[in-house]
């Protein structure tokens, strides 16, 4: 099986290139890096946001066509029950700041797009169940985390996204693009995260203290589940 681990930032990327290593750079244009480990492992640094999450992911789908994308690194959390450092496994992939509802498309739906790209929930139950099994020392969680090109700080925007989507239990800013643009070749993504900060005024301080451990136990959760596929 063919896998291909994105990551926004290279503090997300780093705990893989140092496990994985070495590896060989095959493409590199603006934020976008992509390692080839081996030719079943690919390491992706996309690049922080909605546009550059695309890109990678177009890049990556037609160039290399793996079987399995993981997209991982750090999360919000909605949910004030998560603790920081857990691990959240998506149930499916949607967009928090995308409204056409004028058009009579659903809150977060692309025009002319699917309302959200759903993981399979037999792969996701496998893959919860096989985390809970194997990790220690942080708590694998699982729900809908969205996508937005914001950083959850604004107390407004946080209770928008709370009304529209209640079903939320995380933030993101790179997922949702690539699972809608892997679902033009069939390929199934993944979402692991470990939860750097709870959404808010406090986010950013937070984040900055949680981002190393959140990154790392990212990094846990997804080489196991990378071990298990290899």
């Amino acid at each position: 099986m063919k896998i291909a681990i994105v990551a926004a930032m290279k503090e997300e990327l780093h705990p893989f290139e140092e496990h994985f290593a070495p590896g060989k750079v095959v493409f590199e244009k603006g934020p976008i890096r992509l390692l080839e480990v081996h030719e079943n492992l690919y390491l992706v640094q996309s690049g922080i946001g909605k546009a550059n999450a695309a890109a990678a992911a177009a890049w990556l789908c037609d160039k290399i066509h793996p079987d399995i994308i993981i997209n991982t690194g750090t999360t919000g959390s909605f949910n004030p029950d998560f603790a920081l450092a857990d691990v959240i496994v998506s149930t499916k992939f949607a967009y928090s700041d995308v409204d056409a509802t004028g058009f009579d498309y659903a809150w977060g739906q692309v025009p002319q797009m699917p309302a959200d790209y759903p993981v399979d929930a037999y792969l996701h139950g496998k893959i919860v169940e096989l985390l809970r099994e194997k990790v220690s020392g942080f708590n694998i969680q699982s729900g809908f985390i969205a996508t937005s090109d914001s950083f959850m700080s604004s107390v407004d925007a946080v209770t928008t996204i709370r009304e529209k989507l209640p079903d939320i239990v995380a933030s993101d800013m790179e997922a949702a693009p690539i699972a809608q643009v892997a679902s033009f070749y069939n390929i199934p993504v993944l979402n692991v995260r470990g939860v750097s900060d709870h959404v808010g005024g406090d986010a950013p301080d937070t984040f900055e203290e949680t981002l190393e451990k959140a990154s790392q136990n990212a990094f846990e959760a997804v080489r196991i589940i990378v071990e298990h596929f290899l």
